[in-house]
Formats: C-alpha cells, sequence, structure tokens
C-alpha cells in the first residue's frame, strides 16, 4: 500500500509517516517511482512508534532497536538513459502537438457554428425589416388613397335653437 493508505491506518498524516522513517533512519522499501511502499506486517512497527511518540518521547529519543526490525527489501530505482528519456519526451511532444491541433480544430467548428448561427438570425431580422417596410408602404397607400377618395365635408355646426321670448312676452 502506498502512505497515503498506510497513514489512515495508522492515525496520522503522511507527513509524519515520511517524518519518521527519515528522522529514525527506517530502511523502508520504495517502488519504481521511488515512492515508499508498505504492507500489513509493517502496521505493528509503525503503531508502536506511534505509541511512545503520543507518550511524549521526543522523536530522537525514540528507542526502535527495541522494536521488532522491518522485514522489506530495498528495491533498486530503474535508471533512465538519456535515449529513454528522449523516447518519452518525443511521445509527450507528439501528443501536445496532437491536442493543440485537436483543440484549433474544435475551436474552428466552435466559431464556424458561431458565424452560422449570427447570418441566420442577420437573415431573420431582415425578413421581419422588409415585412415591416412593406406594411408601413401599405398603410402608407391606404392613407392617400382614402384622402383622394374622399370630398372634404365640412361639418355644419348646429347652434342650438333660439327660444322665442314667449317667455317675455307672458310676464
Amino acid at each position: 500500500m502506498n502512505t497515503a493508505e498506510f497513514a489512515r491506518k495508522l492515525g496520522v498524516s503522511q507527513k509524519t509517516v515520511r517524518k519518521w522513517i527519515k528522522h529514525l533512519h527506517i530502511p523502508c522499501q520504495k517502488n519504481e517511482y521511488g515512492h515508499y511502499v508498505f504492507d500489513e506486517n509493517d502496521l505493528p512497527f509503525y503503531e508502536e512508534i506511534g505509541k511512545q511518540v503520543k507518550s511524549g518521547i521526543p522523536t530522537d529519543k525514540i528507542d526502535i532497536k527495541s522494536l521488532q526490525p522491518r522485514k522489506g527489501k530495498v528495491r533498486k530505482m530503474v535508471q533512465a538513459t538519456d535515449t529513454i528519456i528522449e523516447d518519452k519526451l518525443t511521445v509527450i511532444m507528439e501528443r501536445l502537438r496532437r491536442n493543440e491541433k485537436r483543440i484549433e480544430e474544435k475551436a474552428s467548428e466552435v466559431v464556424t457554428y458561431q458565424l452560422l448561427q449570427h447570418r441566420q438570425e442577420i437573415d431573420e431580422l431582415q425578413q421581419k425589416v422588409r415585412y415591416l417596410e412593406e406594411y408601413i408602404q401599405k398603410l402608407e397607400n391606404e392613407k392617400r388613397e382614402s384622402i383622394q377618395e374622399q370630398p372634404i365635408v365640412l361639418e355644419t355646426v348646429k347652434q342650438p335653437r333660439k327660444r322665442k321670448k314667449l317667455i317675455g312676452f307672458l310676464f
């Protein structure tokens, strides 16, 4: 198991486990990437270290000789040659170029789509403007025709009837 899982089982942080390994000079198994590798058999050893730390013993005073030594193998790290590194770098650079090309193509597709959408909206708006212009022209023609056909008629205002001086005659 890796350092994170091991630390979780111990109830401490990863940094604490790495600190114990470094300060107490505990031989520890590593994988090909240089990360510590633990198994279930290592748990009691580190739990005992944790108990000593919790009891107040400083890290530099912890007695690991009285603890059961760890049974582990130290693997040699694989040394990469320049050609291996160059080959991996070439592969990575090629993948990077392909990804950049795909991103450019996708961006181009998006821009093309947006342009087509804008063009369609512009066409729709132009069609509405043409319709409104035709409608306005029709209304103006109808107005002109109605003005020309109807003769001008002045309204006669009816004045209220004058009362005869009948009332004055009676009195």
